[in-house]
């Protein structure tokens, strides 16, 4: 008797009504559905936590744990959207507002997609042109690419779910895609300077000759590195750690020495001159051995390199000759020029080679000085 009088005296309760027909009991279910749709969340995260946990144990940097933790947000917010909806799509208040109530819930899940589909992209085109790129020995290349991939993806992705929204929302798109179509032509009229620049940006990019990282130097003199190929401009860090911004359209048009494609190593080329009174065989075993010892202990060079000497020219205070050394890559044939100056310059006093500053030598024909204007003839 004591069960049926309490829930004889909870049905009341429960029935009574607050406001415009909302029932205590309209209230529970709203509170029941948001209630169940935090918690549902919450154990979604700890689950999807648990199973990163054990793809990174089995593989560390796996792509599908990234796209998980992708998805991880995006599912966990839908689900709380959804019990909010299941609650208040149960107010006999908001009866006459069903269809309105769906529409909204279909746009936000429509927007909650398009969040979790952006994330997801970066990290999948990031491991797409990745394995790309081991798999066509391009991967400098395919790096140099994933920025503006990302980015042009996200645009389309973006626009492709804002007309889907419009849509939703009972706004007619064939109009606006009709006027995007005139719009487009009058937009890529003005702006032709853009466009041009971001289609030499994908030029150069995937033509592989340019790469994020390289050292490379302009026709006008200029050396630095890649530090991005955006859309408009690419940035070329100076020695001076300054950064440069060039037009992609001139760069694509520009005569370019790439000093790390296609392999970082480089030859190191020194030019010296030595006296024309110098043995020049001895000048050559000399600086052979210096080079050889160079290489050797300076780090950043190619160990087991044999450099070579080339004599080139007669100059007028020296004969020319060039030094062929190697370096593990642009910045570090800096390092080996510096320490074979300094070697060499010790070898060649302890040798007795002398480096002739220009000078020009005065020979008298037959022992006898010409006459000097004052002197008849």
């Amino acid at each position: 008797m004591t069960g049926r009088g309490g829930t004889a005296t909870i049905a009341p309760i429960m029935d009574g009504e607050i406001i415009q027909g909302v029932t205590v009991g309209d209230l529970v279910f709203l509170g029941s559905a948001i209630l169940c749709g935090l918690v549902a969340s919450l154990v979604v995260r700890l689950a999807f936590r648990l199973f990163k946990a054990r793809l990174r144990r089995a593989s560390p940097g796996s792509i599908r744990a990234h796209l998980v933790d992708d998805l991880d947000g995006a599912l966990s917010l839908w689900i709380v959207v959804t019990g909010l909806y299941v609650g208040l799509n149960g107010l006999p208040l908001l009866s006459d507002y069903h269809a309105a109530l769906a529409r909204v819930f279909v746009i936000l899940s429509i927007a909650i997609v398009l969040y979790g589909g952006i994330r997801v992209q970066d990290d999948a085109i990031r491991w797409g042109l990745g394995l790309l790129g081991e798999r066509t020995g391009q991967g400098r290349v395919m790096e140099s690419m994933i920025p503006m991939a990302t980015q042009i993806v996200a645009i389309v992705t973006m626009v492709m779910g804002g007309l889907i929204i419009l849509d939703q929302m009972g706004i007619s798109i064939a109009p606006l895609l009709a006027g995007l179509g005139i719009g487009g032509l009058a937009v890529a009229l003005a702006l032709q300077g853009t466009l041009t620049n971001m289609v030499a940006g994908l030029s150069v990019m995937t033509d592989g000759s340019i790469r994020v990282g390289d050292y490379v130097e302009l026709d006008n003199g200029m050396i630095g590195a890649i530090d991005g190929i955006g859309w408009r401009t690419t940035r070329v860090r100076l020695l001076s750690d300054n950064i440069v911004f060039i037009p992609n359209s001139k760069l694509a048009d520009n005569v370019t020495t790439n000093f790390t494609y296609p392999y970082e190593e480089m030859s190191v080329y020194f030019q010296i001159g030595v006296s024309y009174f110098s043995d020049l065989a001895h000048v050559e075993r000399v600086t052979v051995e210096v080079a050889r010892k160079v290489l050797e202990e300076t780090p950043g060079s190619v160990k087991g390199y044999e450099p070579t000497v080339w004599y080139t020219d007669f100059g007028d205070s020296n004969i020319n000759f060039w030094v062929v050394m190697r370096s593990m890559n642009y910045l570090e044939s800096w390092t080996v020029k510096h320490s074979f100056v300094k070697a060499l310059y010790r070898r060649y006093e302890e040798e007795g080679i002398e480096i002739s500053f220009p000078a020009r030598n005065v020979y008298l024909r037959n022992g006898e000085a010409e006459p000097t204007p004052e002197e008849p003839l």
